[in-house]
């Protein structure tokens, strides 16, 4: 039963397949078609030399080596040399085309994947590893490349190659042309019996190229841990565990490229030896002359290459196609986080925050935040404080839209931010957080980075305010000091300074501080805490700190619990109450008093 079944599958396999060929090629082929126009007629032109090629043969044996004509030998000679110069350019100017399609293709299809990706919501990295966006963006775009065009460059060139080549064939002889055209398709079927194969060998390949190219990256972002653990070798042995397995399926996968060869070696062969039998009884009767028959053979021999490329085309494009799904299956996605249909620009005046009844979950059902209600008058520092995994930094998290929340709304000066441009909304936002991100570029850029049009004093002023100008002006380069990946050669503290510059020269009415001085030494804290109370001025801002003595002034307190709010009121109010809050800090006090 397994058998009909799978046997029934493969019409559908197959029309799945030219379904995504078809939409590769009217996404990213289509509109390229000037290019493609003058590729195909350049490699129309190169494949019509083969049979040009071939054909001065007869010329050679019958004028010149059986009737001894030397007159024809200079000219045959000058003919071959004109040819093979011809073929040459055409070819290259063929190459030069199709690479230049090719360039534009794959630019083309990371741009898509990358515009898709980066108006992606968080859920959807953190369900995707980067081993596995990487490999989309690399080796899934290759392969895709390689199926498409170089399956164009073997459909055109090398099919247009062996039908000059079988016309050639039946102009010297019919009968012999029709003996070899019965053997040669035998060969073309257990070829394509490996294409279907070839295709599952594929998909496996690359989810283990993902896992290989994932703890590559997590080894590298973790080599501190892995380090103090003194794991390396349980890293290494994960490695290579993943290397063997990628090496199976690759020797694997070359098993069955390479069996096409023999495969089609043998039935030529057999039209091989059919031809010179008949061929050589025929020239014995007076039948054929030498010229035409060995036309004709090398007709077959310069035809075996073009043939047996074409026939491993079927493979090739069943290669592609499971890059092609997995290429789709994440240009398909649409993001949760994305503007309503309706949706209208965010206008802040006062900078007015209400949560109301807010409920939220990461996976739908571990309750994260329950039932929150919270208001932020205009110009207030709001503090949200707890346990760690309380909900503070997920509540935070819902003010951008980072995430939605499954139940409640959040409005800003009387808007739901739902029904607003998330462009507008996060305009009007400054984000600091306790992971800092710093990108491969200049100090400046760095700070500059949310407010591209600050000019260099702007960026000064932002610096001193965090307190990072003297550390900057200390580096070789100051303010032109290329960072590495993630600030590299900084200390926690002075990435941290950065990333609170960069929220300050973005001057937005609403500020977002998830620990935003967590990284800090205390004298450095006090200089940042400084500017940060001065920047908050008449700003909304909503803080989590991990020191209270930090939000000690803050208008409103609100302590968290397993989700909930359980209390909340000014820093005096909160500590005579003794609840939760009180409890934190007493016990923080007495590990700072000591």
């Amino acid at each position: 039963m397994a058998f009909f079944k799978k046997s029934k599958d493969l019409p559908q396999l197959n029309k799945e397949s030219m379904l995504m060929y078809k939409r590769v090629w009217n996404t990213y082929v289509a509109d390229k078609w000037r290019w493609l126009i003058l590729a195909v007629f350049l490699m129309l032109i190169a494949a019509s030399f083969d049979a040009l090629l071939v054909r001065q043969l007869k010329p050679i044996f019958d004028e010149v080596f059986i009737d001894k004509n030397r007159d024809s030998l200079g000219i045959i000679g000058l003919t071959i040399l004109g040819l093979y110069f011809l073929k040459g350019v055409f070819t290259y100017s063929q190459v030069l085309v199709m690479t230049k399609l090719s360039i534009r293709v794959i630019a083309d299809m990371q741009r898509d994947i990358f515009k898709r990706l980066i108006r992606m919501d968080n859920e959807f990295f953190h369900e995707h590893s980067t081993g596995e966006i990487l490999t989309r963006f690399t080796s899934d775009v290759a392969i895709v490349k390689e199926a498409v065009l170089n399956s164009l460059t073997t459909f055109v060139k090398d099919t247009a190659s062996v039908v000059f080549l079988i016309i050639l064939m039946f102009f010297q002889s019919l009968e012999m042309a029709c003996v070899v055209f019965f053997v040669f398709p035998l060969g073309v079927y257990p070829v394509v019996l490996c294409g279907r194969k070839m295709r599952k060998k594929t998909k496996r390949t690359q989810e283990a190229s993902e896992g290989f190219f994932n703890q590559l990256t997590q080894s590298f972002k973790g080599i501190k841990i892995i380090k103090s653990y003194c794991t390396e070798d349980r890293e290494f042995s994960e490695l290579d565990h993943t290397i063997v397995k990628m090496n199976k399926l690759s020797f694997s996968m070359t098993c069955l490229h390479a069996l096409q060869s023999p495969l089609m070696e043998f039935f030529g062969g057999i039209a091989m030896a059919t031809t010179l039998g008949y061929g050589g009884y025929q020239i014995m009767q007076g039948h054929m002359s030498p010229g035409n028959f060995m036309v004709f053979l090398l007709a077959i021999v310069a035809a075996y290459k073009p043939m047996k490329n074409v026939a491993g085309l079927h493979m090739r494009m069943q290669m592609g196609v499971a890059s092609m799904q997995r290429l789709f299956s994440m240009l398909d996605i649409e993001p949760k986080i994305k503007d309503a249909p309706d949706a209208r620009d965010l206008i802040v005046s006062e900078g007015k925050i209400e949560v109301e009844n807010v409920s939220f979950s990461y996976d739908g059902e571990r309750p994260v935040l329950t039932d929150i209600s919270l208001t932020a008058q205009p110009g207030q520092t709001i503090a949200l404080v707890g346990h760690s995994g309380s909900g503070k930094s997920t509540l935070i998290s819902l003010l951008p839209r980072f995430y939605d929340p499954q139940k409640g709304r959040i409005l800003i000066d009387g808007q739901d931010i739902s029904q607003a441009t998330l462009e507008s909304l996060r305009k009007h936002t400054a984000y600091v957080s306790q992971e800092v991100i710093l990108f491969n570029d200049t100090i400046k850029n760095n700070i500059r980075y949310g407010s591209p049009d600050a000019t260099d004093e702007q960026v000064i002023e932002a610096a001193k305010a965090a307190a990072a100008d003297n550390f900057i002006r200390q580096m070789e380069d100051g303010y032109d000091t290329m960072l590495g990946e993630q600030g590299s050669g900084l200390s926690g503290g002075q990435r941290q300074m950065l990333s609170i510059a960069r929220a300050m020269l973005k001057n937005a009415p609403i500020l977002l501080l998830d620990e935003a001085t967590s990284a800090l030494d205390s004298k450095s804290e006090k200089i940042v805490q400084d500017s940060l109370e001065v920047l908050m001025k008449g700003r909304t801002s909503i803080v989590i700190a991990h020191r209270l003595s930090t939000i000690v002034n803050a208008d409103r307190i609100y302590v968290f619990n397993e989700g909930k709010i359980v209390d909340s009121g000014t820093h005096k109010e909160l500590l005579s109450r003794d609840g939760i809050y009180a409890q934190l800090y007493k016990i923080q006090f007495m590990k700072e008093g000591r």
